[in-house]
């Protein structure tokens, strides 16, 4: 008995140093305590093996090491404790051993809030978001009272299926049973999970009766609002967190916030925050090796390459994605030999390309129209870097033949790829079609694209204008009643540009801005200047029914059209660039209007759409009519 009872009090005095060593981070001390624990002669205990899982984690160990520990732990009968059960199911989460972990639970025959949560918890963290809400349904469905852990669990999973209506009846649970009292942790989760389901009202709400607010859920509700593209929102929130609360953004919430810049071509907000970011960087003898990133993206994504460039040079210690954002950068504004020189430069630095650098790569040589460099790095990704090609590298390579003219080329590179072509390929071969005006392998790819979703509407609206490009109006009008049978409407068009510090937003012949009538007048005037200039408007698909002064007319209503002659207007002298974005493609008629308005005007015009960049220039554009 005195020999049992010293030993018991050796074991407790064991795993209370392990415990102590594990939570001042002392890794070393802690294993080198394990091993003359174990040198004496002594066994784990129920309470030494959780300690054990977490030293082992700790160290990253395989999880060879832990399987012994199981092994152990069956052997002498501790799985019995449902707490050593417990850190078992979570460990083989961790490795993504998710049958491993379902099998223990099923084998463990009471079962406490504890594992329910390691079990919503786990399929959640494993991406199985529909798996931890059925878990979490049985749960309370079995009586058992979820905590505050089990609430953020199955809201991360709400999350991820992005179903906002599972997300309400949780809150609806929390407060029914008294668990959504305030606590920072749990109405944070809430605040993310509202917003990464897009519903950023309810985010707003919980947040703005939220009487606590930590750095996490400054965070969630900033990069919320920037994912779902709000961007004067985000930029008030940022600035009130800033200096309402005097609070250091994580660099996460930098980058979202220069994301939303780059993809609204919102220039001076990009410009702010690469202020702010130089002065709190330098304060805190950071790196900014992620900001730099996320800077040279937004400078390129905002249409100021030269930025982008410069800022890229001054970088010191660039690193993989600093290279491919660069690269990707000048593949946007169409410089593909540019990209192309910039990865020669990478690997002289001892810089090993990832899949995604040649995505960056390969998209460059399509919009610049480099074939043979595509095909020779396309080969070389394989041959010298043994990556397999994914289905973005299958697109990029049929975008680099069909852009350039080569469809047959770009058909017969489908036919023998190893997986079955994706929905964006065959609607990227039918956007080459349409430019060149294939009806034949244009209504083949419409055929095999549609067999993914007969709703996808921009497919329709590359038929029909493939056929009214084409002359085929018959064919134009039975595209069009299709669409009309199924409910689809074309995405409404608009165009936005920055003018004296703020952003101006046009809709299809918009007259509500005060400048309407003189900006329409101008369109007119410029469009007759044109005339004289030998300038023919192109007739746009779908205005084949009108008159030749109704389609003209209807012409100068165009979204970017508007918001150009508002620049012209507004900034009269001014031979700055300037720069103006699109949610959709450009038209023909516009893209010719633009290039005309560069010559005559002697100024610089930046437009981007959701395909590239064009740069107006003297009466030309980068793109060489080819987008």
């Amino acid at each position: 008995m005195l020999a049992h009872s010293i030993k018991r009090s050796s074991c407790y005095s064991f795993n209370s140093t392990l415990r102590t060593l594990l939570k001042s981070g002392n890794l070393e001390k802690a294993r080198h305590h394990f091993v003359q624990f174990r040198d004496q002669g002594f066994l784990p205990d129920n309470y030494t093996i959780p300690s054990l899982l977490k030293l082992l984690h700790d160290l990253h160990q395989t999880l060879h090491y832990r399987e012994n520990i199981h092994s152990f732990a069956i052997k002498n009968g501790h799985l019995k404790d449902i707490f050593v059960t417990t850190g078992f199911v979570e460990m083989y989460f961790g490795f993504g051993y998710v049958a491993s972990s379902r099998q223990l639970f099923d084998e463990t025959p009471i079962k406490d809030v504890v594992l329910w949560t390691a079990m919503v918890s786990g399929f959640s963290h494993n991406g199985l978001g529909d798996l931890s809400v059925n878990f979490f349904a049985q749960m309370v469905g079995e009586g058992v009272k979820p905590n505050r852990i089990t609430l953020t669990s199955v809201l991360a999973a709400c999350s991820q299926l992005m179903v906002p209506k599972l997300g309400r009846s949780v809150h609806g649970f929390s407060i029914r049973n008294g668990i959504f009292n305030p606590d920072v942790v749990l109405e944070t989760a809430f605040v993310d999970m509202y917003a990464k389901c897009g519903n950023l009202t309810y985010s707003t709400k919980v947040f703005d009766r939220m009487r606590d607010r930590n750095s996490v859920t400054w965070n969630a509700i900033i990069t919320g609002h920037a994912n779902n593209q709000f961007p004067e929102p985000t930029f008030r929130l940022f600035r009130e967190m800033i200096y309402e609360n005097l609070r250091e953004p994580e660099s996460s919430v930098l980058a979202s916030l220069l994301q939303v810049c780059g993809g609204t071509s919102d220039l001076r907000h990009g410009r702010e925050i690469h202020g702010y970011v130089t002065r709190s960087c330098r304060n805190m003898n950071s790196d900014m090796m992620v900001e730099n990133n996320a800077l040279i993206d937004m400078y390129a994504k905002a249409g100021d390459l030269n930025s982008a460039v410069l800022l890229f040079e001054n970088v010191k210690n660039k690193n993989l994605v600093t290279w491919t954002t660069m690269i990707s950068g000048y593949g946007m504004h169409g410089l593909g030999t540019e990209a192309v020189e910039a990865f020669s430069a990478m690997k002289k630095t001892g810089i090993t390309p990832d899949g995604v650098t040649f995505i960056a790569l390969l998209s460059a040589c399509s919009h610049g129209r480099l074939v043979d460099e595509g095909l020779q790095l396309y080969m070389s990704m394989q041959r010298d870097y043994k990556i397999e090609p994914e289905m973005k590298h299958f697109a990029c390579m049929v975008d680099i033949y069909a852009r350039s003219g080569l469809l047959d080329q770009a058909f017969s590179f489908i036919k023998k790829m190893p997986v079955e072509p994706s929905e964006f390929i065959w609607a990227s071969l039918l956007s080459s079609c349409r430019t060149y005006k294939n009806v034949v392998l244009g209504e083949r790819a419409t055929e095999k694209a549609l067999a993914f979703n007969q709703y996808n509407t921009g497919v329709y609206i590359l038929l029909s204008q493939l056929y009214a490009d084409s002359g085929q109006w018959e064919d134009f009008s039975k595209v069009r009643l299709v669409m009309k049978d199924l409910g689809l409407k074309p995405t409404t068009a608009q165009s936005w540009v920055e003018v004296e510090r703020k952003i101006y937003v046009f809709a299809v012949r918009d007259n509500m801005n005060p400048y309407s009538e003189k900006m329409y007048k101008l369109l007119e005037t410029l469009t007759e200047t044109m005339h004289k200039e030998g300038f023919v408007a192109y007739r746009s698909s779908g205005c084949h029914d009108i008159t030749k002064e109704g389609k003209e007319g209807n012409l100068c209503g165009h979204t970017e059209k508007l918001a150009l002659a508002f620049v012209l207007i507004k900034s009269e002298g001014h031979r700055g660039v300037t720069r103006i974005g699109k949610n959709l493609r450009v038209c023909k008629d516009c893209h010719v209007f633009f290039k005309f308005i560069s010559k005559i005007k002697d100024c610089d015009i930046i437009l981007k759409d959701p395909n590239r960049y064009h740069h107006f220039k003297r009466g030309n554009c980068n793109c060489c009519d080819l987008w």
